[in-house]
């Protein structure tokens, strides 16, 4: 599949629409005629055909529970790896982080960072 990817822009508004993209795939020739052959008697462009197929597919797959679960271990691993290089990195400064556990709904996560000897740094 190929597919280009918009130009970087600055921070858009809501108020600003996104523009397309090009998503293009390749497939079977013989599905490629059945596609064509429907296409000229409901009157729908290639673009939309393609549109209404891959938003079906997104909406099944946010559905399916199994790529939830997927989804949100895959957010734990990453939010694992991130802490253990945090950690990494707090260690080859010389400093130690302790993160109280709290649960995303209380307070934001603040870290304090001590030196060797037990100072707080400043911004801590």
């Amino acid at each position: 599949m190929n597919e280009q990817a918009p130009e970087p822009q600055g921070q858009a508004g809501p108020e600003e629409e996104r523009k397309p993209v090009v998503f293009a795939v390749r497939i079977d020739p013989v599905l490629r005629e059945q596609i064509e052959g429907l296409r000229g008697i409901t009157e729908q462009s290639v673009n939309d055909v393609g549109v209404e197929a891959l938003n079906d597919w997104v909406t099944k797959m946010l559905g399916d529970e199994a790529i939830s679960q997927k989804a949100m271990a895959e957010l734990d691993a990453e939010e694992r790896r991130l802490q253990e290089r945090r950690s990494a990195i707090a260690g080859i400064l010389g400093q130690t982080i302790t993160s109280p556990e709290v649960s995303t709904e209380d307070a934001p996560r603040r870290s304090s960072i001590t030196s060797r000897r037990g100072k707080s740094q400043p911004g801590s």
